[in-house]
């Protein structure tokens, strides 16, 4: 019999057009495979595989989904479909879309097998056994996570065999966000955080702990309180979670803001609470030449936005993460304004290889589409941020918490206490920390989110021409839109606006 297997396995070719209904494939059982410490290490090393997908993958597509914030924009104009996510003008066969569509629902059946066999196998050491099921469970919300807030309603599938979604469907439709907030992300988290181990399995930034589940459970909570959800209540509780991370947890803020991004120290987890490693042998980045500008002879795929550059104060990380001139391939010297693209190039990465003589910091020696480095998904920055953002929110006004966490970021900023904040409204205080996000995450692909969530969409983009004119009151491209051929074989109506 036939089963729906809902998953677009990374062995099918993208090219082509799957029938998804396909035989099921061989149901692991605790019966049928040995679940040693080797085997369950080995499963869930797979779930960073599933998460990455392929060269020009994860990296790759959250990049260019970014450009649809205000922090980032293509550069390279012949590229239609980085220019189209750029304008909010997604196409529905859009290949950033199906393969982060492919990624995210490819590790959560990895993630709901591994849960299943720990789960249903009374013999394992749960010493052992805990923290792999604790990682199935941040990866499945994680992934879930991602889904809701690139697409909305979307399939809960907790299902093993992905035959049947949370409620024994088998045609697998389209569950509301508030249901896959509570029904798996919330509880998914709140297992992964009794589950994880304090300290990370492999002494790094990318296997996570309970700390990182408690980031990305702050980070929920704080998205649940703005759109679509406006459920206020959240605001409360990512104050919570976030103030446990910084009076109980084990990072701080790095001295400084550039050491972030440098290959040597990139597992190093005093800032860094997750993110995902890349290395050229295994699950490298995409940070090399598609960051490099027509004059250094570079894809230019991602530039700075220059409003958003102008904009930004002159601190230690503007100085950092943008080229403001470069020399040309014929040795001329060229401002940014003078730049084919008219915006500052995207220096952050730059330490990560790829980028040849345009490499900093000592890394200049290869050229190249692929990159080391690191994906960057969470720091405690960020919880510092949160904290701030949601506290004034819970209880009307900034406490005294809610200053020393913004500004301990601009300290850092600017090396020195001459620009912290202090007797701000509310309301100015929610500005002051809205734009220290964008700024300290600048090029970090956590804008959008930012915006959407804020519903400051229009405020931040549609200011130009090109977008403005497609924004509207019912917020339509706040979300993308679901691969076309997942509309086709379910019959579902694909996001508004698609």
């Amino acid at each position: 019999m036939k089963k729906y297997i809902f998953i677009l396995l990374t062995s099918f070719s993208l090219a082509s057009c799957v029938d998804l209904l396909q035989e099921p494939q061989s149901k692991l059982t605790p019966a049928t495979i040995e679940l040693t410490e080797q085997t369950l290490e080995s499963m869930t090393n797979g779930l960073y595989k599933d998460l990455w997908g392929e060269n020009f993958g994860f990296n790759c597509r959250l990049a260019s989904l970014a450009l649809a914030g205000d922090d980032m924009t293509s550069g390279a104009l012949d590229k239609v479909r980085n220019v189209l996510d750029d304008q909010l003008k997604v196409p529905i066969d859009n290949a950033d879309v199906l393969n982060l569509w492919k990624y995210f629902y490819q590790t959560i059946y990895s993630a709901n097998n591994i849960i299943y066999l720990i789960n249903e196998n009374e013999n394992l050491d749960t010493q052992i056994s805990n923290k792999y099921l604790g990682e199935a469970y941040f990866f499945r919300a994680l992934s879930y996570f991602y889904i809701v807030r690139y697409w909305g309603d979307a399939p809960a599938i907790t299902d093993p065999n992905s035959s049947t979604d949370i409620d024994g469907n088998s045609n697998m439709p389209r569950k509301p966000v508030k249901d896959i907030y509570e029904r798996i992300i919330l509880p998914d988290l709140n297992n992964a955080i009794d589950l994880l181990p304090l300290q990370s399995r492999d002494n790094n930034n990318q296997a996570p702990t309970s700390w990182a589940a408690k980031t990305l459970l702050s980070d929920v909570y704080i998205t649940m309180a703005g759109w679509p959800l406006k459920e206020e209540n959240y605001y409360a509780e990512a104050a919570k979670t976030a103030k446990d991370i910084i009076e109980n947890g084990p990072y701080d803020l790095v001295g400084e803001y550039k050491d972030l991004w440098m290959n040597a120290k990139k597992t190093d987890k005093t800032e860094h609470i997750f993110a995902l490693q890349h290395s050229l042998s295994y699950l490298p980045s995409q940070y090399g030449i598609s960051y490099l500008g027509k004059e250094e002879n570079g894809w230019y795929d991602y530039v700075g936005d220059p409003v958003f550059f102008k904009n930004f104060p002159n601190d230690k990380r503007k100085e950092f993460c943008y080229v403001t001139s470069t020399v040309d391939t014929k040795g001329n010297q060229i401002e940014w304004e003078d730049f084919d693209i008219g915006a500052p190039f995207i220096r952050k990465y730059r330490n990560y290889g790829g980028c040849g003589t345009y490499g900093i910091e000592g890394n200049t020696a290869t050229r190249s589409s692929l990159s080391e480095g690191l994906t960057p998904i969470y720091r405690f920055a960020d919880v510092l941020l949160i904290y701030a953002e949601a506290s004034n929110k819970a209880e009307g006004s900034p406490n005294t918490l809610a200053y020393k966490c913004l500004n301990r970021v601009r300290d850092r900023a600017f090396g020195d206490q001459s620009h912290q904040y202090a007797g701000l409204t509310p309301e100015k205080f929610a500005d002051a920390v809205f734009d220290e996000f964008g700024w300290e995450n600048v090029f970090e692909f956590k804008r959008w989110f930012q915006l959407v969530r804020t519903e400051k969409v229009d405020e931040a983009v549609g200011k130009n021409t090109a977008i403005g004119a497609r924004l509207n009151a019912n917020k339509e491209n706040y979300l993308f839109p679901i691969p076309v051929r997942q509309c086709e074989l379910r019959g579902w109506k694909n996001n508004p606006g698609y």
